[in-house]
């Protein structure tokens, strides 16, 4: 039994069975009785290492009646049909990938099973089956198959995503960092930042405009606000008012005084007004709909380019100190309460991507970032200590976009080089990232890394690739083929992966090799691989061992 848990747009996939893990509410929401919970506590605690089913090897499929059956060709009663067909199932089910795990449970990981097996059914009927919409009018049956976006709002209030944020998560490890915590959260940080400005690609003076314009944020000095700077000399360009019927596109406006002029009636003629209309309607724009993602008229590119401009608008309120520091501590927190182990983030790293000090005034380099999710680690994880809880650690990921030229992927490997020695237990791995189909392929690079693997060997670091590749439904194209360079690269895993599942030869490698898949099924199926979680890909590569692991290891507390 599998459940998917999302936090933001990422994905963390655990197996219920076998955790050890019991939730103490029932199928009507009631607790359960003392009594079961008492006779589960009192079992003892155990730990195996179980042998994975290897598919398709000896000892590991029934081959008797349904391989009979085949060559016979022909049955000689309904009853002999019925055994091959028993048997022919209870061979596929034992080289299941958890097929060793389940046969081997213990009654108190059995009874633990089917408690969540009921919470499930109950979800299933409530709130699914009780679902209504913004008016609190009843609708029509919503089916957990349906779209994430559509379905948010049930998911949050069913039982088992309350178990699953009780239960242990080893690892988080595909995380943008950018994107880990609600847009809210930094919208509010920015509130009291005299050197915060906002502009807009439209004036919003109609609805309309509010709905089309692309907002954007930065901290600078008023200088900077006021004076663009051309290959000689710098010119003088006034603010700015974003409300204003006669204001020019992208002039800046000090954010304070957007707050205290914004007035707007959104479309169920709801006045919002002031900080809090202002930091409501801001939200909304950063949030990605259901009907913008999946919309008649909707192309892969078409959301890419919806969520890059999304991820751009929340760039300003992400880029200074303050922020950032409060962002890192709270990011780590909220692992915490949801129970994670352990997380390895993606924060991105070029020149632009730089902090600036809280008035504008100084500019914070990569060095200077590592420093900050350094310190504010180590002062978090304190805190959590302190408090009797258990945190595992967070590493940091170097990335850079796929969309640089060569030269300057050279220069971010060897920052990337300078920052391991300087951080060699935060830093753990290089990645680029981006949209695939628009930006390079990975052999476009090999010189580039080629080179940087006999300087990591000679300067003995570790630096592993951990590539985001195969993120398309194309076969054949660019995209595709950087599945084929992250195996010749030697990536220790891949983000997404979607394609893998197309290519047997590739399957088998990614198991020999170990390679392991960061796989995003709600991002997947929100930028377009995906018609909906039914349709994921995901069971496929489990079916088949995709990475094959040789030993599964559980541990019951």
């Amino acid at each position: 039994m599998w459940a998917i848990w999302q936090r933001q747009s990422n994905i963390v996939i655990f197996m219920l069975d076998g955790m050890g893990v019991l939730c103490s509410t029932l199928k009507d929401g009631e607790e359960a009785p003392d009594s079961e919970i008492k006779e589960i506590q009192r079992e003892k605690p155990r730990s195996s290492i179980l042998k994975m089913p290897q598919s398709g090897r000896p000892g590991t499929r029934a081959k008797e009646i349904w391989r009979l059956a085949i060559e016979k060709r022909e049955f000689d009663t309904p009853e002999d049909y019925d055994k091959a067909l028993q048997s022919l199932q209870l061979a596929e089910r034992k080289t299941a990938f958890d097929a060793k795990a389940e046969d081997l449970a213990s009654e108190v990981e059995k009874k633990a099973a089917k408690i969540v097996q009921r919470i499930r059914n109950y979800d299933w009927e409530n709130p699914h089956g009780e679902s209504v919409d913004a008016k609190d009018l009843a609708t029509e049956k919503r089916t957990q198959g349906e779209h994430f976006l559509g379905n948010v709002d049930l998911i949050n209030d069913t039982k088992l995503l309350k178990i699953a944020k009780r239960m242990p998560k080893g690892a988080h490890l595909h995380i943008h960092f950018n994107s880990c915590l609600p847009a809210q959260f930094l919208i509010q940080q920015a509130r009291d930042i005299d050197a915060m400005y906002i502009r807009s690609t439209l004036p919003l003076t109609s609805r309309e405009n509010y709905t089309a314009s692309r907002i954007s944020f930065m901290v600078m000095t008023p200088h900077e606000a006021t004076h663009v700077k051309g290959e000689e000399k710098e010119t003088y360009v006034p603010l700015g008012d974003v409300t204003d019927i006669d204001y020019v596109s992208n002039r800046w406006m000090p954010y304070k005084q957007f707050q205290r002029q914004f007035n707007f009636v959104d479309e169920n003629h709801t006045r919002l007004s002031g900080t809090t209309g202002a930091e409501t309607w801001l939200e909304r724009k950063m949030l990605i709909s259901e009907d913008e993602a999946h919309g008649c008229s909707q192309t892969g590119r078409g959301i890419w380019e919806k969520f890059n401009y999304r991820t751009q608008m929340m760039k300003g309120l992400f880029a200074y100190e303050s922020a950032f520091r409060n962002y890192t501590k709270e990011c780590i927190k909220d692992f915490v309460r949801d129970n994670i182990q352990y997380a390895e983030i993606r924060p991105n790293f070029m020149a632009t991507n730089s902090l600036k000090s809280d008035d504008g005034t100084r500019t914070i380099g990569n060095e200077g970032i590592m420093n900050i999710i350094n310190e504010e680690l180590h002062r978090t994880m304190q805190e959590i200590r302190s408090k009797g809880q258990y945190f595992g650690g967070m590493k940091v990921i170097y990335c850079t976009p796929r969309s640089f030229d060569r030269g300057k992927i050279e220069i971010a490997l060897d920052e990337c080089i300078d920052l391991k020695k300087k951080y060699q237990k935060l830093l753990c791995g290089f990645d680029l990232v981006g949209h695939e189909e628009m930006g390079n392929e990975l052999r476009h690079f090999v010189p580039e890394f080629l080179a940087f693997r006999r300087k990591c060997r000679d300067q003995k670091l570790d630096i592993p690739f951990l590539f985001h590749c195969g993120e398309t439904l194309e076969v054949g194209g660019k995209v595709d083929g950087n599945l084929f360079d992250a195996i010749l690269l030697n990536a220790k895993r891949i983000g997404h992966g979607y394609a893998v599942a197309r290519h047997p030869i590739l399957m088998e490698i990614f198991k020999e090799k170990k390679i392991a898949i960061e796989s995003c099924p709600i991002s997947n199926e929100v930028l377009g691989l995906t018609p909906n979680i039914a349709g994921h890909n995901l069971p496929v590569l489990l079916a088949n061992d995709v990475p094959y692991h040789p030993y599964l290891t559980i541990s019951i507390k």
